[in-house]
């Protein structure tokens, strides 16, 4: 059932899906299917991979494939990917998140509103089978900012990070979160409590001082938590 169906017609939707990959075809493979409905465009911005990402990208007539060397800074190789965005409004995604049901169905209205910049709910899913999410302060509700019109200012901060960039502060002002709707992010559910470690350990030593916040949404076991089926819930 769509989402205000008193509407007479479904808004036009000119979206930009943009990704940032490094050597994670069969992620973003997954991802292109999953966004074929509804993207006008998908920017792939490649940081220098040598699995066969790029022969991917070049037999989809969507994906619109950058090579920039990848320079250790997210927010920079994020904000490549904005530019080379043609789209009114920009989906920022990983290769490792896909959009939910409920938020496909509601992205020409969202895109057709007065708001100019959403945070989107994620769910972080502990297990593919059956689906399900995990619950703690940090995780849920975890809306992120993901879903903005391609404006310049609309753009991470390059002076900081290089992990966990952020949007400037008048532009996280203007921020309005969303519910109801919800990206899903498998980063957990694909990943073994070994691996999980040791990103949260090379992101802790490529950004002093983040310790505790990789901590908190990579090892997720360690903290009281509820698991949960997604059910309907996306």
């Amino acid at each position: 059932m769509s989402w205000w169906p008193w509407r007479r017609a479904r808004p036009a939707l000119d979206l930009s899906v943009t990704v940032v990959a490094w050597n994670r075809a069969r992620e973003l493979e997954g991802l292109l299917v999953n966004v074929e409905p509804f993207a006008r465009e998908v920017v792939v911005v490649d940081g220098g991979s040598d699995d066969d990402t790029e022969g991917l990208c070049r037999q989809s007539s969507k994906v619109r494939y950058v090579a920039r060397p990848w320079d250790g800074h997210f927010g920079r190789m994020k904000n490549a990917s904005f530019e080379a965005a043609t789209g009114e409004w920009i989906l920022h995604l990983d290769t490792d998140e896909r959009v939910g049901p409920r938020l496909v169905d509601r992205l020409p209205w969202l895109c057709a509103g007065r708001a100019a910049f959403y945070r989107v709910p994620m769910l972080w899913l502990v297990s593919d089978d059956p689906p399900a999410y995990v619950r703690t302060p940090k995780h849920f509700p975890c809306p992120v900012p993901r879903l903005f019109r391609n404006r310049p200012e609309h753009r991470y901060l390059e002076g900081e990070g290089p992990v966990h960039p952020r949007f400037p502060e008048p532009v996280r002002r203007s921020m309005k979160k969303l519910k109801g709707v919800y990206l899903l992010h498998h980063c957990l559910a694909w990943s073994s409590r070994e691996a999980l470690e040791a990103k949260a350990r090379a992101y802790a030593a490529r950004e002093p001082g983040s310790e505790a916040t990789n901590a908190a949404y990579y090892l997720w076991w360690r903290q009281p938590h509820e698991v949960r089926p997604v059910g309907d819930l996306a």
